[in-house]
């Protein structure tokens, strides 16, 4: 089993070869990003402690990243969007010994410990001391933007067998140039960090979007060979790239979400056109990221599949009697492997606990197999939805407003909607104004409706 000083070891071996490029076009050698995780770390306590690290992609974050891993520390990626309100409240929950942000000079019960460019380390005056479970290497969130106290336990087993699984399956080289395109601070972009690494790969870190011209020009200048997204940025991919596939391309990955068939047939075409690899996949934080693929070969005659499961994993359906074995028929899905997370945490005693699941997923997914042992996906057992390929807690959006005296029922709607039953109107314009100032996310997600009475059930309970 891993440690926490072992899982970046063999980053040395990879020595003048380069690391990172940011958007800025400077470059960090394996060497030099060894040498500065030394420089950034020189100082840190020695005991394993927890860290809240809100980063983005760049050099600062990664430098600090690394660094706390070598340190055997737990981190916990914090979105950089979040709230002011429920960043704090995360901090009086759990409590810890350090934080690591962007352009701040403070931090309430905190002092800043030292400046890294415009980012800040702050170091928790009165020290507390954090029972943590030894194999704790991260905390990732269930619900990012919603600030939920509610995040994934993931061991260093857990992250260095996913690593080693999507390595394998994608033949990651040194020779492969990634660009970032998801927040290091969702379990998909943070993979494709970790994997490209411990490759001795090369990532261009930037916090362009697709969308954007910049993100292109550095794609076209430093030959960029593969990349990952989710369902909304493949819909901008699609047009841009029926105008021609970037040539350095070999092959870019989809999670996240499911994809309408329409794209993802057409996405199929165009990159079986150009020779490339379109290769998509399903995962989840509590997986510590991925679970299954789909071999590019396999995916025009099985549009909508998610495939079979990743190296070292096992997927199997389950039903009211039992394990399901045969095909078409729906059940639950489960998956079996050592990337499955140590379980929950919802506050600052959790983190000494042992593992929980056993290295078995409940998903909350209801899929069925073919004949071929590929899986697909109908639908969700639980209140969780992707929107634009982050996770969304439907019961955190229903518990914001009910504490502003706001009564509505959400419920997974369409690609990138949620369906928004309020019990009064006049609270629709004020209450989604709400939740997207505090969120972040866009107004237009939100599609509302009256709850009406007929929605009332017998206990008094709206069901929609």
């Amino acid at each position: 089993m891993s440690s926490g000083n072992n899982f970046f070891k063999r980053l040395s071996i990879f020595n003048k070869k380069i690391a990172l490029i940011s958007e800025f076009n400077k470059k960090i050698s394996y060497a030099t990003l060894i040498k500065k995780t030394k420089e950034f770390s020189y100082n840190l306590r020695k005991e394993k402690s927890l860290v809240f690290l809100i980063g983005k992609n760049n050099f600062e974050t990664i430098i600090a990243y690394v660094s706390f891993i070598n340190k055997g520390y737990t981190v916990f990626f914090v979105d950089f969007r979040i709230n002011e309100i429920f960043l704090q409240k995360l901090i009086n929950r759990y409590k810890p010994a350090y934080i690591f942000c962007e352009n701040r000079d403070s931090f309430k019960s905190y002092n800043l410990f030292l400046k890294q460019n415009h980012y800040g380390l702050f170091d928790r005056k009165n020290k507390i001391k954090i029972n943590l479970n030894k194999e704790l290497m991260l905390l990732m969130p269930t619900s990012g933007s919603t600030g939920s106290s509610k995040l994934v336990r993931l061991s260093y087993e857990n992250v260095e067998s996913n690593t080693k699984s999507i390595i394998k399956y994608l033949k990651i080289r040194k020779k492969d140039i990634t660009i970032t395109t998801l927040p290091i601070s969702y379990v998909y972009g943070l993979s494709i960090i970790n994997t490209h690494l411990k490759s001795g790969a090369t990532i261009v870190l930037t916090n362009k979007s697709v969308v954007e011209n910049l993100f292109w020009d550095l794609f076209k200048k430093y030959k960029i060979t593969s990349f990952g997204g989710v369902p909304f940025q493949y819909s901008v991919i699609e047009k841009i790239f029926k105008r021609g596939v970037p040539k350095s391309l070999k092959y870019s990955t989809q999670a996240g979400g499911k994809m309408n068939e329409t794209l993802i047939k057409n996405l199929i075409k165009i990159y079986s056109n150009s020779k490339k690899k379109f290769i998509q996949m399903y995962g989840a934080a509590e997986a510590t990221s991925r679970m299954s693929y789909l071999k590019w070969e396999d995916a025009p005659k099985r549009i909508g599949s998610i495939g079979k499961s990743i190296p070292g994993g096992k997927l199997f359906l389950k039903g009211k009697n039992g394990e399901i074995k045969k095909s078409f028929v729906n059940g639950e899905l489960f998956f079996e492997g050592k990337n499955v997370s140590l379980g929950y945490a919802k506050n600052i005693s959790d983190l000494s606990l042992s593992n929980e699941n056993n290295k078995i997923l409940k998903t909350g997914d209801l899929a069925f197999k073919d004949k071929d042992g590929f899986y697909y996906i109908i639908g969700r057992k639980n209140r969780y939805t992707k929107i634009y390929g982050s996770r969304v807690s439907l019961s955190d959006l229903e518990n914001i407003l009910s504490k502003k005296g706001i009564e509505v029922v959400m419920k997974a709607y369409e690609e990138n909607q949620i369906l928004s039953f309020f019990k009064n109107k006049k609270d629709i314009k004020r209450g989604i104004k709400y939740l997207s100032k505090l969120t972040l996310i866009n107004p237009k997600v939100f599609i509302s409706k009256i709850i009406s009475k007929k929605n009332l059930t017998y206990n008094l309970k709206y069901k929609i």
